[in-house]
């Protein structure tokens, strides 16, 4: 089996278009989410609502969410980040996704960690994801096949 590239200068240069899209969110969502982490300071706050969110895109996903709200430096916020950065993390079961929420239920007290530079993006877990470099790597590959099919 053999697999081609796109083909003819449109097809070449909207991967071209596809493969810096991808790298270029894939780059911010990991500088979103390194410097989330980088520069958190924790805060107690309190959690207002759980829940998990089925999502139908390619199949079914579940993402959990919690709300909390939470004080840094006299200001008041809301957030619903469990986790830091631009891209949710999903998970295949539902169970999977509810089995990330224990421990914060409604009205319990909860550790938040806050952004200096971004105090309304405040989060629960201190995890980091690699769906960012994921897309970096697909947006790579579309690069690479655009590439090859322009010196073909």
């Amino acid at each position: 089996m053999r697999i081609s590239g796109p083909s003819g200068r449109i097809g070449i240069a909207l991967t071209l278009v596809l493969g810096l899209a991808s790298i270029g969110f894939g780059a911010y969502s990991y500088s979103t989410q390194s410097s989330a982490l980088d520069s958190a300071t924790t805060v107690e706050g309190t959690v207002t609502s759980t829940a998990v969110e089925e999502r139908s895109t390619k199949g079914t996903s579940y993402v959990p969410r919690a709300t909390f709200e939470y004080t840094y430096e006299g200001e008041r916020y809301t957030a619903s980040n469990v986790y830091p950065g631009t891209l949710v993390r999903d998970f295949d079961t539902e169970s999977a996704a509810s089995a990330e929420l224990e421990g914060y239920e409604s009205g319990e007290t909860a550790t938040v960690y806050v952004p200096t530079d971004a105090p309304e993006e405040g989060y629960l877990k201190p995890k980091r994801s690699n769906k960012p470099l994921l897309l970096v790597g697909v947006g790579a590959l579309f690069l690479l096949g655009a590439g090859r099919s322009a010196v073909s």
